[in-house]
């Protein structure tokens, strides 16, 4: 008898979708809830105020999920409780199916952004955040008041994080044939959609030395001297770097060269880079956007690349499981529309 016909039998392991409401219900669903803090925070009490329950009845809890399971879920470890093996591979499915649960019950199926009540989560570098986060905020005001924004780092667990939903929607760059330098983004049901192109310019204090200018011709205004790569390998560097080791884009095609650079400071953030930059003797290899902050009477200045630098793509992400929902779709063609008023 094939299995789904009356009286038949599921492989051992396997549940069928005939048996599945029976088995939930011996199941205290909120467990789950539970569970998903308690992996989020790897401590009880913060996960207790995550949910709005007292410590005591977080460990309670925590004592049922290990019985449920048959696993112990949460143990010491060197900074803090950590995940086992098995709390790790449930993680994913139950935080989805969470997700999926939320959105079922609580979202309609129309969304109209004047009357919306929502919270969209963002996953974004520091670069875009300065350049589009103001312009979205101001067209959220004036056509979804009622829509907030949660912005996160850009970080190794995306791919899962987009697929369970807990980020709606990221924004990551990628350099032409160099891999490095962003979140390996490249999880099944990944959809990527370009939001603009760029190129990567050095930006430097306007009286650096290595800004010097050629004397003007008569008539014309003076312009800058472009940097030969030995000179601008013999400079000191700052790397915006948000991971803080690796070798950058430029290290590698210095090392084609025969040339090496000293990277004097590493940092996160392009904006914190831009500020040191102003204030020292460091250059900065950036992506071109990073002119758009400057102010018209700037102390910094941006001089061309004096090596070939290819080009980099910003693209917009999100996992197919929400391509049609209504208001994830709404919101990706917002952050185009947006992005549109500055992107060269």
């Amino acid at each position: 008898m094939k299995a789904g016909h009356a009286g038949s039998t599921p492989p051992q392991g396997v549940l069928s979708e005939a048996a599945l409401p029976e088995r939930l219900a011996r199941i205290d669903l909120n467990l789950l809830v539970a569970f998903d803090a308690l992996a989020r925070e790897q401590n009880v009490t913060r996960a207790a105020e995550r949910v709005g329950v007292t410590q005591s009845a977080m460990s309670h809890a925590l004592r049922r999920l290990r019985e449920l399971l048959d696993d112990p879920l949460l143990v010491r470890g060197k900074s803090g409780m950590v995940l086992t093996a098995r709390a790790e591979a449930l993680l994913l499915p139950l935080r989805s199916g969470l997700v999926s649960v939320d959105r079922a019950l609580v979202r309609a199926e129309r969304f109209d952004p004047r009357t919306a009540r929502r919270k969209f989560r963002l996953a974004t570098p520091d670069l875009f955040d300065l350049l589009a986060i103001p312009l979205l905020l101001e067209a959220l005001r004036e056509r979804a008041p009622g829509v907030d924004l949660v912005v996160a780092p850009l970080d190794a667990r995306l791919s899962d994080a987009l697929e369970t939903g807990e980020i709606d929607l990221c924004v990551a760059p990628r350099v032409d044939d160099f891999p490095g330098g962003a979140p390996e983004l490249d999880g099944s049901g990944l959809v990527r959609r370009v939001l603009f192109r760029d190129d990567f310019s050095c930006f430097c204090r306007a009286d650096h030395p290595a800004a010097s200018e050629k004397r003007p011709r008569r008539g014309k205004p003076a312009a800058i001297e472009p940097l030969s790569v030995e000179a601008y390998a013999a400079l000191s560097h700052v790397l915006v770097s948000p991971r803080g080791e690796g070798p950058g884009l430029v290290d590698e095609l210095l090392a084609k060269q025969g040339l090496s650079r000293r990277v004097a400071l590493r940092i996160p953030h392009f904006f914190s880079a831009l500020s040191i930059v102003e204030k020292s003797d460091l250059i900065l290899t950036a992506p071109t956007a990073l002119r758009l902050l400057l102010p018209s009477r700037s102390k910094v200045v941006a001089l061309p690349a004096p090596l070939r630098l290819p080009g980099h793509a910003i693209a917009l992400l999100w996992h197919e499981r929400f391509s049609n929902e209504p208001g994830h779709a709404w919101l990706r063609e917002l952050i185009v529309d947006v992005t549109q008023r500055f992107a060269r």
